[in-house]
């Protein structure tokens, strides 16, 4: 078995190469809400502003590369 160590951040830590790569992730699956007239429509992560992005992204414990590919699935252990 090996062991490797890999640096994970949050949606805040990242430039915004990382945080556009995050959305396009996040676009991948929109979320389908019903508007007033009861009608259904894709809301996308894109359209989000920063603040909102983080918060979705911390309050799922989302985690990243540098370059905003997902790492939060991986097994993780704190030192």
């Amino acid at each position: 078995m090996q062991v490797l160590k890999i640096r994970a951040y949050e949606y805040s830590e990242l430039n915004q190469e990382g945080k556009t790569a995050v959305k396009h992730w996040l676009d991948e699956v929109p979320v389908e809400v019903e508007n007033d007239k009861g009608e259904f429509e894709f809301h996308y992560f894109s359209d989000m502003t920063d603040e909102d992005l983080q918060d979705h992204c911390e309050s799922n414990g989302y985690l990243f590369t540098t370059y905003g590919r997902p790492i939060h699935h991986l097994e993780r252990e704190v030192a």
